[in-house]
């Protein structure tokens, strides 16, 4: 097997991120179908998890010099998918 490019790397973590997006929005929504209670909690300690790891890697600089920011993009991206998979209206969210 020949080793990736750059190129492909990027790609490999563009098309890793999209396919955990709509498993993770799939999820969401037969949970949220079946369970709607059980769905809230499994999803807010998903979330809770997400938080705990991020704040840790800033607070430890773990990521090097930009972990900061570095955990400022991926709370971002990673919160869009949660609004997303949890029915939030992110625009009206962002603009109050």
């Amino acid at each position: 097997m020949r080793a990736l490019s750059a190129e492909d790397e990027q790609a490999v973590d563009r098309l890793t991120l999209q396919l955990l997006h709509d498993a993770y929005c799939d999820l969401a929504a037969v949970l949220r179908g079946a369970q709607p209670q059980a769905a809230a909690a499994i999803l807010g300690v998903m979330e809770q998890r997400v938080t705990d790891v991020l704040t840790r890697i800033c607070r430890q600089n773990s990521e090097g010099a930009a972990s900061m920011e570095i955990a400022v993009a991926v709370g971002e991206r990673i919160g869009e998918i949660m609004d997303q998979a949890h029915g939030r209206d992110v625009a009206s969210t962002r603009a109050a």
